[in-house]
């Protein structure tokens, strides 16, 4: 097998496996056992763990090894914290130019997220979700705030995937759907100051729905 083949399914296997939950935060990721698994040497290996790295997904500690990401309490608090602010400059700042475009991209995300939350498909939620948000932050035209949106909405994104998404309780996909509604009829009828308020409200709710770690994983070498 070549190498980028190797790398490239090392890759997506290990990604897939942690987006779908079925390997723990804090689980190792061992090269050697790996590398024995797929019949292929370390490089393509420590590559497509590099890649993960890069996206925020494993922690390669010095002198340790690599382990998929664990984020503290914390570090999600800091990370939602980071995010409101952002909501907040982007609504203060581009929420008078979203338009009939906008409103109609909201409307078609918002669609694409139902599909998804029916599938069960939570990656394709949480993408959908990014750029639902992102809209209102482009419609700032400011650059730097789009870009640390991107980055914050990525790392927030994997947090919800690790921890939260679809355990079984309805509800909280529903109200976030419900939530998600009510933000496009705020826009449509010129009200800055009560989308403010449910956006805030939406990332409290979030937030304490990420601490429910109530999920199922299994063995990282059951699945090479």
């Amino acid at each position: 097998m070549r190498k980028e083949t190797v790398e490239q399914k090392v890759y997506h296997l290990i990604k897939n496996a942690i987006l779908n939950r079925q390997i723990a935060p804090g689980n190792q990721l061992f090269e050697n056992a790996i590398a024995q698994k797929v019949n292929a040497s370390r490089t393509p290996i420590r590559s497509a763990i590099m890649k993960l790295e890069a996206e925020g997904l494993v922690n390669v500690i010095p002198n340790k090894g690599a382990f998929i990401v664990q984020p503290t309490i914390e570090e999600m608090v800091q990370a939602f914290e980071m995010r409101k602010t952002l909501e907040e400059m982007a609504i203060k700042t581009g929420f008078s130019n979203l338009g009939t475009e906008e409103v109609k991209e909201l409307k078609q995300l918002l669609n694409e997220m139902k599909s998804a939350y029916k599938e069960r498909n939570i990656v394709t939620y949480q993408e959908k979700n990014n750029e639902f948000h992102l809209v209102i932050a482009k419609a700032s035209g400011n650059s730097y705030l789009i870009q640390f949106m991107k980055k914050i909405l990525s790392q927030i994104t994997t947090y919800m995937v690790l921890y939260d998404v679809f355990n079984g309780n309805s509800n909280n996909e529903e109200l976030d759907i419900l939530e998600h509604e009510q933000m496009i009829k705020y826009i449509e009828n010129g009200e800055e100051e009560n989308i403010r308020s449910l956006i805030l409200k939406h990332l409290d709710t979030s937030l304490t729905k990420l601490q429910q770690d109530k999920l199922n994983y299994q063995s990282l070498t059951t699945l090479f």
